[in-house]
Formats: structure tokens, sequence, C-alpha cells
């Protein structure tokens, strides 16, 4: 019988066994050299695969050592790819429940990571270990799941490589028709994809399904397709079980002498490649050659030799085999007892993993081992087993012959339903009106209904859009009062400070800065309160033009000129033409005025110091045309139509360059269109932006006698500051405060109060604060929260969660009066939070308090009776994360008196400046002090004890020179060791 012959070839592995030493040598080379632990651990996995089928040892070694090494990284992915190569390991070693253990973990850890990458790998292992367990079901179940990732996921190749897993299995368990159509719509796949290498694998499956069908010539051809494609992607493997079905279907075909030679190929190939099971079915192949040459001795030997090997690597699948054809030998042989048995284990292996061919042949065998010994019950029972079985296998072929029957049955109905169709076709003629009117009256129902619903449907979009509107409309108010609330809360702030501070000392005189300062702010204040208030006009409708008589060029002048001093101080090239002599005309100069200040205003604020503005006026005896440009950021275009709406801001983040309300412009606007004109805007990301206004202006040429012509320059001359003078350092014992806060009033006043009991550091934004924090750590750090660059809220983010500033208090200023404002502060570490405008002695307070707990804290920790403990010293987790490191550390290596400061640098990953800082915050302790401290009290520990000697207590706390272990000893405890 074929059945009796036919052996399945496993799953085939998709990968390649022919790597040249000189490639290990290259990966493990860049393996020394590389310096991330994620790139050392993909490098462990490209060594794995090029000692997999050739070292074994080495593979187990190279994947455990990736395993570990990907678990203390914490990286998901590549720990769940370690899992699955160390699982592979296992299962090319025949370890299959250990293989599953660890698929499992892979699967469970990519699930959790939703890591579909992971997931796929781990089901197509499970898939593969079930297959050769001989469990069936349980493979085919993880690969279908396999094939559904791949589909969701559109991947083409796992797709493919899911079609082939599925037609093996279906080829093991005898359904060669659902075999054959997984396999070809594999091979399609592959091919359109261009896996060659994988394209010529499959073909040698459909090779394998035509010699288990018996159609040997197409086999051969397909076998020889394949053998061609592995010569070309030079795949060993692929190769070798080309010659390994070659043999197969030569020795089917009476080949003997050519089944030898591709058999003995096989064996070679197997053998070199290192897969014992492939060498185990080879022997098994070559035992069946030797059976059809009915040279039974030989062939038992061969299959012994196959059921060894098979035993050893735990394959079922073979195991069922060998005890078969073994029985069937000694059938031959006249040797019933021997038949028995092994055909008795091949039935109850086939059984436990449902491989019905092999259950079938054995039951077969042994009714003719039983009627020959003349025991026909046991004869009858095998009998009758066998043909159910056969029975079972068979349906499946007699329901698809049912299947063409009923097909056939339903061809005839539907020729005889076409002929009865016909002899009524008069009949539908006579319907057929009536129907075509039923239809048209649908239709014009139909239609009308669709109109009411698109009417329906429109008056729901227009209602969505005017709710989306309000909407956007209610959030631009929001922002708005948001941002006027920050604007109005800063200067009231650095006025309410001073004032509150004379009335504290009224003995005590404002500064001639201090009061500009003020004056600066109330000016500021009293600008937004009549913006507002015109803002408030323009929607009434009630805003009117108070036109007078005047001199144009001169408002221009005087309102172009308070711009002066800011250009010098930031080295703006601020360029103002205007023309010469006297433009006399009717108009309202407080607007013009406003007009300009707010355009000029926005050229400065978006502009960079040592950029340039210009301010140019022309007229042409009817209209006046101003221009204002600057060499700014620009406005990104998407942003320009919308630049002149209301509470409209193009940076409404909190880390905006500038302080805006989002009205400014808005105003301008209005202003501008109240007095007849128009303004436009040009702007280029990079380059800058350029305003233009064009108003209708009449001169008026008969002016009172009175007014002479000035000759004003068209170019006013740059006022260049006073060139920067350093200062010195200040050299005063003091706590350091590092001040970050954009608002240079702000940063003066808070400055002025800190200065007399603090050494005061300022940053302009959350970016170089940050830096500053880092470079020279400070006792204490003030941020606003709205800054450019960097915010207040990441930049104590960032100090709370860097270990070179964990420990620096931190004191959070903002305009933000709302509570969830001030949580969302303390929810990132901030130590403490003032809203403005605040009291200065109460932050004078709050610093005092929180300088002065860090210090008591130090001090707790520095008294000789305080026993270690982190959790006592710092009120942050990363501190106390640290510091439970460096005592972990000084109690494993205090005894070695080697131990210093530099190996606590190393081991620490610290520099020894960053190292010094830290403890000292921490502990008040440099490092060398602390070391030599905690030897100290775990000395003073053992003397208490009586645990040894004075010098072999030294010794052991790592001390070797016993005269400095007693200097040291009495400094800190005020006695000598023995005396203690």
């Amino acid at each position: 019988m074929e059945m009796k012959q036919l052996l399945l070839p496993p799953l085939l592995f998709f990968s390649s066994f022919l790597i040249s030493q000189s490639k290990v040598d290259s990966l493990q080379l860049e393996f020394e050299n590389a310096q991330e632990d994620t790139v050392k651990i993909q490098l462990l996995h490209k060594l794995y695969y090029e000692f997999e089928n050739r070292v074994p040892q080495r593979a187990r070694e190279t994947a455990l050592k990736a395993l570990r090494m990907a678990e203390q990284s914490g990286n998901g992915e590549l720990q769940i790819k370690s899992i699955t190569i160390y699982g592979d390991f296992l299962y090319s070693q025949s370890q299959y429940d250990s293989a599953i253990t660890l698929y499992n973990n892979a699967l469970e850890l990519a699930r959790k990571n939703l890591s579909i990458l992971g997931e796929s790998e781990a089901l197509f292992g499970l898939g593969n270990t079930y297959y050769r367990k001989g469990n069936f079901e349980k493979a085919k179940e993880f690969h279908l799941e396999k094939l559904n990732i791949a589909k969701k996921a559109k991947d083409n190749e796992g797709i493919a490589g899911s079609y082939n897993s599925l037609g093996l299995i279906y080829s093991e368990q005898g359904d060669y028709t659902k075999a054959m159509e997984y396999f070809t719509k594999s091979s399609k796949m592959y091919q359109e994809v261009g896996h060659l290498k994988y394209y010529g694998i499959t073909l040698m499956s459909i090779g394998m399904v035509q010699r288990m069908l018996g159609n040997y010539e197409m086999a051969k051809n397909y076998y020889q397709k394949s053998d061609s494609i592995h010569i070309k992607t030079d795949n060993l493997l692929g190769r070798a079980y080309v010659f390994h079905n070659l043999a197969i279907i030569n020795k089917n075909t009476g080949a003997f002498e050519e089944a030898m030679i591709y058999n003995n190929k096989a064996l070679e190939s197997f053998q070199k490649l290192g897969d014992i099971k492939k060498v185990g079915e080879v022997f098994y192949n070559l035992a069946s050659i030797h059976m059809e040459q009915e040279s039974f001795a030989k062939a038992i030997s061969h299959y012994h030799e196959s059921l060894d090997i098979s035993l050893k690597a735990n394959d079922s699948l073979m195991i069922a085999f060998s005890n078969c054809a073994i029985g069937e030998c000694h059938l031959h042989l006249k040797d019933f007892n021997k038949a028995e048995k092994h055909l008795l284990e091949a039935v109850k292996v086939a059984q436990a993993i449902n491989l019905y061919p092999i259950e079938m042949d054995g039951y077969e065998y042994l009714s003719t081992v039983y009627e020959t010994q003349g025991d026909f019950t046991k004869a009858y029972k095998s009998k009758s087993k066998y043909l159910v079985l056969r029975d079972s296998l068979y349906t499946k072929e007699k329901r698809e012959l049912a299947n063409e029957i009923e097909a056939k049955y339903q061809n005839e109905q539907k020729t005889k339903e076409i002929a009865l169709l016909a002899s009524e076709k008069d009949l539908q003629t006579l319907q057929l009106q009536k129907r075509i009117n039923e239809r048209n009256g649908i239709i014009a129902f139909s239609l009308i209904v669709l109109l009411l619903a698109a009417l329906v449907y429109n008056q729901y979009r227009i209602k969505q859009g005017a709710n989306k509107r309000l909407h956007e409309l209610d959030r631009l108010k929001s922002n708005f009062f948001t941002n006027v609330s920050h604007e109005f809360r800063t200067p009231l702030t650095l006025i309410k400070g001073p004032i509150e501070q004379l009335e504290q000392n009224p003995d005590e005189k404002l500064g001639v800065p201090t009061i500009k300062m003020m004056r600066r702010n109330a000016n500021r204040l009293l600008n937004m309160v009549n913006q507002l208030l015109d803002l408030s006009k323009v929607d009434e409708g009630s805003l009117k033009l108070t036109p007078t008589e005047g001199d144009v060029y001169k408002c221009l002048r005087a309102a172009a000129s308070s711009f002066n001093s800011h250009a010098a101080q930031r080295y703006i090239d601020y360029k103002v033409r205007i023309p010469q002599g006297l433009l006399w005309a009717s108009f309202d100069w407080d607007k013009l005025e406003n007009v300009v200040y707010n355009l000029l205003g926005n050229a400065f604020k978006f502009s960079e110091d040592g950029s340039g503005i210009s301010f140019l006026v022309s007229y042409n005896g009817q209209n006046l045309q101003i221009e204002v440009g600057d060499s700014g950021k620009g406005i990104p275009e998407e942003k320009l139509p919308f630049i002149f709406d209301r509470f409209y801001q193009v940076d409404s983040s909190t880390t905006k360059e500038k302080e805006g309300s989002g009205i400014g412009l808005s105003l301008s606007k209005d202003l501008v269109e109240l007095m007849d004109g128009t303004i436009t805007v040009i702007s280029e990301v990079g380059k800058g932006t350029f305003f233009t206004i064009h108003l209708p202006i009449l001169e008026i040429r008969t002016r009172p006698k009175d007014v002479t012509e000035t000759n004003v320059p068209s170019d006013i001359t740059e006022v260049r500051p006073q060139p920067f003078q350093l200062t010195k350092g200040d050299k005063r014992n003091l706590p350091n405060i590092l001040l970050v806060e954009d608002n240079s009033d702000m940063r003066h006043f808070i400055g002025g109060q800190l200065i007399k009991k603090y050494k005061v550091k300022e940053a302009t934004d959350g970016k170089s604060g940050l830096q500053k924090a880092i470079a020279d750590s400070p006792d204490l750090i003030i941020t606003d929260l709205m800054m450019p660059k960097m915010d207040g809220l990441e930049l104590c983010r960032k100090l709370k969660t860097d270990l070179r500033t964990s420990h620096i208090p931190v004191i959070m200023l903002t305009a933000k009066a709302g509570m969830s404002n001030k949580i969302e502060g303390l929810e990132t570490g901030a130590d403490d939070y003032l809203t403005k405008p605040f009291d200065a002695k109460e932050l004078m307070a709050r610093t005092k308090n929180l300088i002065e707990q860090r210090q008591k804290l130090r001090e707790l920790y520095s008294t000789k009776e305080t026993q270690i403990d982190p959790k006592r010293i710092t009120l942050t987790s990363i501190d106390q994360r640290f510091l439970e490191e460096v005592l972990s550390l000084l109690e494993e290596n205090y005894s070695d008196s080697s131990f210093g400061v530099p190996k606590m640098q190393t081991a620490l990953a610290m520099s020894k400046t960053q190292l010094h800082r830290k403890l000292k915050a921490l502990t008040n302790e440099a490092p060398g002090e602390l070391l030599r401290n905690f030897r100290l009290k775990r000395a003073a520990q053992l003397l208490s004890q009586k645990a040894d000697s004075v010098t072999q207590i030294a010794y052991k706390v790592g001390f070797n020179n016993l005269s400095y272990f007693a200097k040291c000893f009495k400094e800190l405890y005020g006695v000598t060791p023995s005396s203690y």
C-alpha cells in the first residue's frame, strides 16, 4: 500500500543555514564595540541565527545572554523577541514542553504590550511545536489565529507563511485537497511579493502533495523547479528536502538505484546541517527502499535506526511510522510476537496524535497477525477497527460525489424552470407595464423623501455650524480673559509690591528706577483698559471719530520716536522715514496714534535682538500710506487670514514668546475702517511681516499763521547703549537662588527683594533656567508659569525627574489663579505655589522656610546618632531611590579598603562634581566624608557589641592605618575607639 511507505515532512524553517565564519566574526566585533544595550541585544539575535543549526551550544549561550540583557533593559519588544528565540532553540532540541512554556510567556507579554509582531511570532512558534508533537488540531488553532492577525495587518508575507503551515497540517491529516488549496495560495503570494526562497519552498510543498496523490511525474516537475530556485538562493536545507522527496518518488516507481543516490545525498546534507530529526527520516526512507526489494533484515536494521533517533528527539510522528514499518517487516518474516509488539505501539502513538492513516495500517496488519496465529476474535476486532477508519477517511470523497450529483440535479431543475418561464413569456409581457408604473411611482415617492431628507439635513448642518462657531467663540473668549488676567496680574504685582514695601517701611524712599517701573506698568494697564473700552464701543457702534486739525506727520513722528530707546537697547536697526515738512489735515489724533502703537509694538514684540524694523510714510495728495515691516519669525500662511479676528493669537501655548490678549490687531483694523481706510498684511515664515495702511486724508492748504514748518530728520539716529561692563561676582556665603522669569520688570522686582539675604542668578526662560540649574545647582528655584521656549510646568517636571536636580525645591509663580492650575503645578513636583499679585513678604517667608527645611534634613542626617534612612532625608522618590542605591553600595563595599570616591563615581555613573553636589545637597556631606563616616558608624556598632578587637574592627570597616582610624573616630565621637 502507498500509505504504508509515505512519510510526511515536518514544517520547513524559513532561515538560511550556510553562513561564513567571517560574518560571525564581524557580528562579534560589532557587539564588542556597541555602546547601547538595545543594539547589543539585536546583534545577539543575529549571532543566534548564525549558530542555530551549526553550533547548538553556542546558539543556546547566545539566546540566553540576549534574554537576560532584554529583561534588564526593560524593552518590551526586545524581551518578546528574545523569549521567542530561546523558545525556537528549545524547539530545535525537541524540548517541546519547555518551548511551549516560553512561547506562551512571549504571547502573554506581546498582548500586554500590544505588540502585533511579537504576538504573531509567538503564535507561529506554538503552532510549529504542537505540529511536531502531533497535536494537529492545536497546531491548526494557533496558525489560524496568526493568519487572522496577518490579514488585519495586511502582512502578505505573514499570510503566505500561515497558508504554508496550514497546508502542511492538512497534508499530515490526509486532507490533500485542503492542503493543495493552502499551498497554492502560499506560492502565489510569495511570488507576488518577490520572496524567491520561500516561493521555492512552497513549490516543494505542492510537489509533496502530488507525490502523496501518486502523481509522480508532476511531483518531480515541482521538485526540479524548487531545486533550481534553491541553487540560486544557496539554500542547502531546501535542496536536502528535494533530495529526500526525490528518493521517495524513485523508490515508489521502482527506480531503486536512483532512490539510493538521492537518499545518500539527503543523508549527507541533513548530517551537515545537524538536523537529527531529518536524519531519522532519511534512515526510514532507506529502510523503505530495502523493504521494497524484500531485504527485510536490512530494512528492520534501518527502521530501528530511525526509531532510536525519533525516541531521542521525542518525535511522535516518526515513532508511529517506524513502529508500524518494523511490525510489517516482522510480519513478512513470520516473527508474529515482535510484529504484534511494534504494531500495538504504533497504534497507541497514532491514536494519541490523531494520525489516522498509521492507526488504520496498524489495525490491518494486526488482523493479519492474529488471523495467522489463529486468534480470530482479535483478528475480527482489528479488522473492524481498520474498516471503520477506512470508511471515515473516504467519507469526504463520498460527500464530494454526492455534492456533484446534487449539482447535476439542480442544473436539471434550472433547465425545467427556464422552459416553464419561456412558456409564460406572454403573461410576463402583460404584467411588465404594470410593474413599470409601480416602479415610476416608487421612484417619484423616493425622490420626494430624499428631497425632504436633504432639506432636514441642510438645516441640521447649518445648526451644527452655528453651534461650532459659538463654541469656538466661547473658547476664544475664555483664552482672551485668561490672557488679559495674566497681563493685568503681572503689572499689578509690580505696582502693588513697591507700594506695600513703602507702606511697611515708610522711612524708606522708592528709588527712581522703581518709580519708573511702576509708571510703565500703570501706563500698560491704562492702555489695556482703553483698548477694552474701545472694543466695547466698536461692538455697540458708539465709537465715533473726533477729528481735529493738526500735523499728521508730527503725530506719526511722536508715535514712532517713542520706540527709539527700546530699539537702541536691543540693537535693532530701526528705520523711520517720514516726509519733511507738514501735512496739515483734519484727523483723529488718538486713534491714528493707537493704530501706530499697536503695529510697532507687535513688530518689536516678535523681532529678535539685532534684527530690522521699518516705519515708512508717504502721501500722494489724497491717500496717506503707512508701512510697518519687521524681519521677525513671520506668520504661517494658514494662520494669516485670521490675525485680524477678535481674540485670535498665532501662538496660544503657555510657552509663547510674548504675552498678548489677541485684541490689538483686531482693534487696529476696526479703527482703520472707522477712518474709511484699509489695512493689509504680507508675511513669510522666517523672513518677517509687512503691514500696509491706506487712509484717505485731504491736506488743508490754509492753516493757522502761527504754525511753522519744522525740519525733522527723515531718519532717526539710533542711540547705542553704553558698553557692557563686567560686574564682580557675589562672594557672600549665602544660599543660591535661581530666578526664572521672562518679564524684566518682574525679574528686577523679585531680585531686588531677594538680593539682601541670598545670592541671586537669573534666567529669562525655562530652557536657559534648566541649563543653569544643571550647570550650577542652586539651593532654591523661583519660576514663572508662562514663559517662552519652556514653560514653568515643563521646567519643574524636568527638574524633578533629573537625578542632578531632583533635590532642589521649586516655588512657582503664576497669574493663573484657578484651583486646577494650582493642582497641576503641584502635581509636577512644585514645592510651593504663589498667585500674582503676591505679597513680597510672603515670597520671602516661603523661600526662607523651604531652604531651612532642606538644611534641617541635612543636619538631621549629619548627627552622629542618626541612623541612615533615605526616607528621612528627602521628599522625592527619585532622591530616595538614589540614596538607597548609595547606601546599598556602601554596605557592599565598606570593608574593602581600596573602595573610595572614584569607585563610587564609576558605580553610580556620575561625575565627581555631580556626585559631590548631589550628596552635599541631600546629606550635607561630601562623598569622601559620607564613606568615612559610614565606616566609622559601622565600627561604632561593632565596638558597642564587642564583636572583636579594635584592630580587627578597623580592618573590617576598611581602615588600613590604625592611627588614622583612631583620629577619625575621636573626631566623630569625641572618644577613642577603645574608650567607646
